[in-house]
């Protein structure tokens, strides 16, 4: 999805003109216009008042996310790590990096799980 379409979409969900969000941005109709219209791109400054406005992500702006929300924890350079690895897996091969998580994952709470039953009986002895 474009810019131009995300915009048009906030707009219409927040149920103001492009005049008011114009005016709220004191920026003119026509730079708002050009940018729903995709004829002009904001820069980084405005793609950051947009998305304050509109309580979103400079990525759901952009139409890179389809998160209208901001995560409510930022993720650390591990996961965006993870992530990148991913991305650049060939598709084949991706429900294989995805089962290999899930089987990290399970196996670690399970011997989270048998560690605190450990911790519970070395209470009760006690």
């Amino acid at each position: 999805m474009d810019i131009g379409t995300q915009l048009r979409n906030l707009i219409d969900q927040e149920g103001i003109t492009q005049k008011q969000l114009a005016e709220e941005l004191n920026i003119s109709t026509a730079t708002l216009n050009g940018y729903i219209q995709n004829r002009r791109q904001p820069d980084a400054k405005m793609a950051i008042r947009l998305a304050s406005y509109f309580d979103t992500t400079i990525d759901y702006i952009y139409g890179l996310s389809t998160f209208k929300e901001p995560l409510a924890t930022p993720m650390n350079a591990e996961e965006r790590r993870l992530i990148n690895i991913y991305r650049g897996i060939p598709d084949e091969l991706k429900p294989l990096y995805l089962e290999t998580g899930k089987l990290f994952s399970r196996t670690a709470r399970r011997k989270e799980r048998e560690r605190q039953k450990i911790h519970e009986i070395h209470q009760e002895n006690k």
